[in-house]
């Protein structure tokens, strides 16, 4: 199984720096996020941030852990993430995601559509990336979008091995009508807790064991063979926090991922056998990464 590390808030001034770390400690992949703003942490351009990543590092795979399909035409998506993968010399995984929080998108001025909107957007937006992730150009009208490049017009760079595309779901609709059109597919197993438009830690304390596997039962109904991740928020350690997280987690599933490194990293190692390949860690509370890294990179 391979684990990503998601760029910590507390390293956002220096994506270069955190890569090289994150290379020589042995992960297999790092992520760069796309927000403006989470709390009170500033958010580097994920794209400028995955670049960083990407001149500093010569083995590590690189992901956008997502793209916010809400912020950017795909258009735009395909283009960044075609430069990062030139950059990265083929180590670029394209994530694209459907956008959930509502806080940004009112502070910049922008509509924030309903789930159903949000999906439908998130859709068709996949249709026109994969069209032009593989062949620079697209033709596709829809609902949200209308997209007419062709002839002698492409979007570039023009790659023999362009990015494979990653979706993230986490509901029936997203698995059903996202996992036919990507690569690989990331369940969201919080994803519950972040529909209203901000996270709700009551309702991720509700996720339960048997959400989890139908969802990657319903991803294996649609395809055999797609490669599956997993985007879980984590809490390692042995101190106070992690022990108000993991508490305020109650009985539910999300709790197995705070607490004590031992029992996460196990908790993390039986994802395996449910036919999850990738687990992407991204921290709750700082240096969850590496009370991590010596336990998981040992099996």
């Amino acid at each position: 199984m391979e684990y990503f590390v998601n760029m910590p808030g507390g390293r956002f001034h220096e994506p270069d720096v955190w890569a090289e770390e994150m290379e020589a400690a042995g992960w297999d992949g790092i992520c760069a996020s796309d927000h403006f703003w989470v709390s009170n942490h500033l958010y580097p351009h994920v794209f400028v941030a995955a670049t960083q990543m990407a001149c500093a590092t010569g083995r590590i795979k690189i992901t956008s852990s997502f793209c916010n399909n809400l912020f950017r035409s795909p258009v735009e998506f395909a283009q960044g993430a075609l430069s990062v993968q030139q950059a990265a010399k083929g180590r670029f995984e394209a994530g694209l995601g459907a956008g959930w929080a509502e806080a940004e998108m009112r502070a910049i001025g922008m509509h924030y559509p309903p789930p159903g909107e949000r999906m439908s957007r998130y859709i068709e937006a996949m249709h026109i990336a994969r069209e032009l992730l593989t062949t620079n150009q697209c033709q596709f009208q829809g609902d949200y979008y209308q997209i007419d490049i062709s002839g002698d017009e492409k979007v570039g760079p023009v790659l023999n091995s362009p990015p494979p595309l990653v979706g993230s779901a986490g509901g029936p609709r997203g698995i059903r009508e996202i996992t036919p059109l990507v690569n690989r597919i990331e369940i969201k197993a919080s994803a519950r807790s972040t529909r209203g438009g901000a996270v709700d830690l009551g309702l991720m304390a509700t996720v339960t064991e048997d959400e989890v596997r139908q969802n990657i039962d319903r991803v294996r109904a649609v395809s055999d063979d797609i490669p599956i991740g997993i985007f879980l928020l984590i809490a390692a350690g042995e101190n106070e926090v992690v022990s108000q997280m993991k508490a305020a987690m109650g009985n539910g599933y999300l709790g197995n991922f705070m607490g004590h490194p031992e029992d996460v990293a196990a908790s993390l190692e039986q994802l395996g056998a449910w036919g999850i390949e990738r687990v992407q860690l991204t921290e709750f509370v700082p240096d969850s990464h590496d009370q991590l890294a010596p336990l998981l990179q040992s099996n």
